[in-house]
């Protein structure tokens, strides 16, 4: 029999046994016929109910957890390892990994031997000998035969699939012999334990495929024994019988590990139920549940993840509380704090999990609080969940107990409650508490989670200065200690990673270089731990945030090093992947080199490849082709730029179209591609930048929540207009303008104009088509005029120093210029007092916001008429030198004072103005 059919023999097998009768309905299937080469007589007629005889001192329950079968599976491992090898020396069992790598082991270990498969030969020759006799017919010992077959079978349980079917039709062939009248046969409970056994087996070593199957098996086989005991014991009418011929503790103990095991918790808690059911209406003193099965049950409630196993734990608690069969003890209470914390509720697990520890009425341990500071730690609630901690802490402190005595495991968990806080004060306590570790009579010495914890908390708030340091140097201390022969403290990868994030958070000049330093020291040297694949992610997040120069360059030897790596097969943990070539890429964006934007394509480019090649490692995701357009936006390539940007982006929409959603665009795409557009410099470039923001709000009108134009969307495609030489660029970027507060004053929030907006529709009004007539400039100028009136009237912010500044350059640049026609100098007259009364109270609001600035100065030099400047600085003077008159300025000025006739700059004359017209003026 092959081992892959072994869970349809198994249906096949228990499908085909019907026909008993009620009492001894716990060995047969399903009533279908099936064919078998055995075919078992019956007769139905016959059948009665049997009297059972007990001995239960030869039995073990749990045989699959023996020490002798496992010494002898190592033995035959060992045997079989050594055959074809000139080395005598001894083997050791190899370590598991997990459960699967185990049972694969265990099968492989215990596969039958040339020898083993003869007797089993002999074993299925005599046992189908046997199963062929009529019923009746074993008589003068003929039965201790078959119990002896039945045995050996039984002993099979662990490497033969064909043993629980045989146990299982030999012990049928036994009760049907007893049904037809043969006082010698008996089918005790002892033969029963054993079909449970290698059910059981069969279930946790055999089976994988229909491992659940033969656990609901062995459960089937349990209830029905159960009924079938309590109608033998009716009947007969017999104490003594009742007590022997029921399932005893060893059938209940081995079903209910095996069902934990296979069928789950929730399986394992109905059997429970049953078993206190059976104990309290009496039917079966050996169905008490005893402390070990609560134990089991939540413990697998614990280990289950699942999202109700609090609940479900916490309930048994108060069940057991409540029945009286067991006190919950305190290894009872722990497994349901564990529960809470690993069903990952948040607050929910922390609250419930204090709440057992108040109501508990078993005494508590450190296990106890170390799992409540744990749940604190993971509820999320940062500062109360520190707090709680602390509090616990103090508490136990304060104790007098020396079983409640804090030890190392919940002091780490305390510093760990402190780093999932986020809190800044998190390394300063992680510190404190690491000094009392330290400490020469400390009772709670230090060790590696300890130090590690606290390099947590420093990596944590690298961008504070001086912390990537600290945790550098905590490493540098814990390297030292272990060359000194403190093996304890020698650090490991985790400790190496959290100072590379360290660095990689830091702001400080050198850190992309020092996390490169701690790069190398895990690749070069054997001592240390290999670099995995987020040591290098770290380094390359650094580099990408370094504005030193070569941090590009380094990034991309980086990554080189690391393909190689990664197909030499140098570093097993190591693999490129989509955050790494996109931190590169990133780097490359930064450095601004001539050919930034060149190199980070053919990177893109090479993912595409290599993800084509089947590595669905390296699927490209909507940062990596964003990274890509915003360094062909930020180079200076022109329109070759924004043809680029957006063929990236005609592609990313055929990638989303054709299934791949991750590298759907959204608007951070579109901003990019309309800021390659602004500085193509071409003539078109507002026109296209127009026809992307279109395409963003139409997309946005159909329902894509991904893209919805914002300011920064309006702003860049104002400025592109404004770069544009475009005659009505003043008339367009004030319609967008309009545009931006008509969707704002509608509801539409990403819309709402600040100054920065207005002062870039100045910035298209100061910049004048060349050869723009009268007329053009005229409307340019009343555009101007008007944006910025609007600006000081709105509630979208207020003018500054740079919106004062564009508006007096859009002044002097659109001054008009003198002509010889009539009709044109009564215009150029009427316009340059209007434009003289303009700059006046600009002059005038400017000074009273006090944002007068150098550049405000400097244009308004160019912008005003030489009298008029002079008048508007002598009138500052005089307000600077109270009570004197302007003809005396000269005499009543201070020593200090210094003329503005004088000023050779505009920061000179800044000086000289009152502070309270330059106080708010970001460019002083």
């Amino acid at each position: 029999m092959k081992f892959r059919k072994s869970s349809s023999t198994v249906a096949a097998v228990l499908c085909c046994m019907n026909g008993l009768s009620s009492t001894d309905s716990f060995l047969l299937g399903r009533p279908q016929q099936s064919p078998l080469h055995i075919r078992l007589r019956q007769d139905t007629n016959e059948q009665q109910s049997t009297s059972l005889n007990y001995s239960s001192d030869e039995f073990h329950p749990s045989r699959w957890t023996d020490r002798k079968q496992k010494r002898q599976n190592r033995k035959r491992f060992q045997k079989n390892t050594t055959q074809n090898s000139s080395s005598q020396g001894f083997h050791k069992q190899p370590y598991y990994r997990n459960k699967q790598q185990q049972k694969s082991f265990i099968r492989k270990d215990t596969q039958p031997s040339k020898e083993s498969e003869e007797k089993k030969q002999w074993l299925k020759r005599n046992s189908d000998e046997m199963l062929l006799t009529s019923p009746g017919s074993l008589q003068k010992g003929k039965w201790h035969e078959l119990v002896s077959l039945l045995k050996a079978w039984s002993k099979r349980s662990k490497f033969d699939e064909d043993a629980p079917l045989y146990v299982e039709q030999l012990l049928q062939r036994l009760t049907q012999e007893r049904v037809s009248g043969n006082p010698e046969a008996i089918a005790d409970t002892e033969l029963y334990n054993i079909l449970l056994d290698t059910w059981a087996c069969a279930a946790l070593f055999l089976m994988p495929e229909s491992s659940e199957t033969a656990s609901q098996r062995a459960r089937e086989i349990l209830h029905h024994f159960q009924d079938s005991a309590a109608v033998n014991n009716n009947n007969n009418n017999q104490e003594d019988a009742a007590t022997i011929f029921r399932p005893n503790e060893q059938s209940f103990s081995m079903v209910f590990d095996v069902v934990n095991r296979i069928e789950g918790p929730r399986v394992t808690r109905r059997l429970l139920g049953w078993m206190e059911n059976l104990y309290s209406t009496g039917k079966n003193p050996h169905a008490k549940p005893s402390e070990k099965y609560y134990r089991i049950l939540l413990d697998s409630y614990a280990n289950s993840r699942d999202d109700n196993a609090g609940f479900l734990a916490e309930g048994l608690v108060r069940h057991m509380r409540a029945t009286g069969i067991v006190e919950p003890d305190t290894i009872c209470y722990n497994l349901a704090i564990k529960a809470w914390l690993r069903a990952r509720r948040g607050r929910q697990s922390a609250e419930h999990a204090q709440q057992i520890l108040e109501e508990m009425e078993a005494p508590r341990d450190i296990v106890t609080y170390s799992s409540v500071i744990a749940a604190w730690g993971a509820s999320g609630m940062r500062s109360h969940a520190v707090d709680s901690a602390e509090k616990l802490l103090k508490e136990l402190m304060d104790s007098d107990d020396d079983m409640l005595q804090p030890n190392t495991v919940l002091l780490n968990t305390v510093m760990s409650t402190w780093v999932k806080s986020k809190d800044i004060m998190a390394p300063k306590r992680t510190l404190e508490l690491l000094t009392l570790m330290e400490e020469p009579d400390s009772k709670y010495p230090p060790d590696l989670i300890s130090y590690n914890t606290h390099i947590h908390a420093l990596s944590q708030h690298g961008s504070w200065p001086g912390y990537a340091q600290q945790a550098n140097d905590v490493l540098d201390r814990m390297e030292e200690d272990y060359l000194q022969g403190n093996v304890s403290f020698r650090p490991n990868l985790f400790s190496y990673n959290l100072v590379i994030d360290g660095w990689s958070r830091s702001d400080e000049p050198e850190a992309a270089w020092n996390a490169v330093r701690v790069l190398r020291r895990l690749i070069t040297s054997d001592e240390k731990p290999d670099p995995d694949t987020y040591s290098f992610n770290q380094a390359f997040a650094a580099l990408a945030k370094s504005q030193k120069d070569g941090a590009a360059a380094m990034a991309v030897q980086l990554l080189q090093y690391m393909e190689n790596a990664h197909r030499l097969k140098m570093h097993k943990s190591v693999r490129p992947d989509v955050i790494g070539y996109t931190s590169v890429i990133l780097a490359l964006t930064r450095s601004q080199e001539s050919d930034s934007a060149e190199r980070a394509e053919a990177i893109l480019r090479r993912m595409k490849e290599r993800y084509q090649q089947g590595e669905s490692h390296m699927k490209p995701n909507r940062a990596c082709f964003n990274a890509v357009i915003d360094c062909w936006s930020k180079s200076d390539k022109g329109t070759l730029a924004a043809r680029k940007a957006e063929a990236l982006l005609q592609e990313m929409e055929e990638l989303c179209a054709n299934g791949l959603y991750k590298v759907a665009p959204n608007t951070y795409t579109y901003n990019a591609v309309l800021k390659s557009w602004e500085k193509s410099g071409t003539r078109c470039g507002g026109n296209q930048a127009q026809k992307h923001l279109e395409r963003m709000w139409q997309l946005h009108q159909d329902g894509d929540s991904t893209i919805a134009p914002d300011d920064l969307s309006f702003k860049i495609v104002i400025n592109a207009i404004s770069k544009s030489e475009s005659e009505s660029k003043a008339q367009k970027a004030l319609r967008l303008l309009r545009r931006m507060d008509k969707l704002y004053q509608s509801g539409y929030e990403n819309a709402r104009p600040n100054e920065q907006t207005y002062t870039t529709v100045l910035s298209s009004c100061a910049f004048p088509a060349e050869h723009s007539d009268f007329k053009t400039r005229r409307k340019a100028l009343d555009t101007a005029i008007f944006t910025l009136q609007e600006l000081q009237s709105s509630g979208y912010g207020h003018a500054d120093d740079v919106a004062y500044a564009t508006f007096m350059q859009a002044c002097a640049n659109l001054a008009l210029p003198p002509t010889n026609q009539v009709d044109g100098q009564q215009q150029h007259k009427e316009g340059m007092l209007m434009l003289r009364e303009v700059i006046r109270e600009t002059f005038k609001q400017c000074c009273e916001d006090g944002q007068v600035g150098e550049t405000f100065l400097e244009h308004l030099k160019t912008a005003a008429p030489h009298d008029l400047y002079m008048e508007l600085l002598a009138d500052a003077m005089m307000d600077r030198v109270p009570g004197c008159p302007a003809f005396e300025v000269e005499d009543c000025c201070p020593v200090d004072f210094k003329d503005y006739r004088q000023c050779d700059s505009a920061s000179e004359l800044l000086e000289q103005l009152p502070y309270e017209w330059r106080c708010k003026a970001l460019s002083t």
